[in-house]
């Protein structure tokens, strides 16, 4: 099974600093966001929605802290990796992203199950991701505007910017919960980050039957 997230992201995470090996998340272009020259933003909402807007401005800023940890050679490898923890848990709905990987099996599985599937996932996002940091080779994601997915949804477009390579498409989908903004997937090249781990999980566990148990006993290896 391949362990991708869905945000690579994320910052993978595209999921943040994952796409960030990969692709890399993160940093856009025209106005800044921040002093401290990684990140860069685009007003592209043509249509003045400040939702859609903050949206934007949020994967803005979060590619400017993932640029900053994953650019700093003074650091070391474990603080990275508690920085992403952190980055992860903070800006990723990591909860929503464990559930719906697991797709129908959720609700087979015990509370017990669960319990420790959501503890097993998010530690396999951060070794995953974590492992990728040396690819970075300065890597940069330019917002270029959104649309809203329903009603709390919004989808932010960017393009990841590679020297020597062709540029990515990767939409952030950013769920909204009154003024508070988290990603709960990552689309890259139209392949959904979030699909993709679902698919993976349930191969696993028709493979073990149907049992979760069977997907528990890979995670925790």
């Amino acid at each position: 099974m391949q362990r991708r997230f869905l945000f690579s992201s994320v910052l993978a995470l595209g999921l943040v600093s994952g796409i960030g090996s990969h692709a890399s998340l993160l940093s856009t272009s025209a106005a800044p966001v921040s002093n401290s020259g990684f990140a860069h933003f685009v007003a592209a909402n043509t249509h003045g929605d400040e939702v859609a807007l903050a949206a934007e401005k949020f994967i803005a800023a979060l590619a400017d802290q993932g640029i900053g940890f994953l650019s700093d050679e003074k650091i070391t490898e474990e603080k990275q990796r508690a920085e992403f923890k952190a980055l992860l848990n903070k800006n990723f709905d990591m909860d929503t992203i464990a559930r719906f990987s697991l797709g129908r099996y959720w609700r087979s599985a015990t509370q017990a199950q669960r319990d420790e599937y959501v503890v097993l996932f998010k530690k396999m996002i951060v070794d995953v991701y974590s492992a990728r940091f040396s690819d970075y080779q300065g890597q940069q994601i330019e917002v270029v505007g959104s649309r809203k997915e329903g009603e709390r949804d919004i989808l932010v477009h960017s393009l990841l910017r590679q020297d020597g390579g062709p540029d990515v498409k990767v939409d952030w989908r950013v769920r909204n919960r009154s003024g508070a903004y988290q990603v709960i997937d990552v689309i890259v090249e139209g392949v959904s980050m979030a699909m993709t781990q679902r698919s993976d999980f349930s191969s696993v566990v028709q493979r073990g039957g149907g049992d979760v148990e069977a997907l528990l006993v890979h995670l925790r290896q």
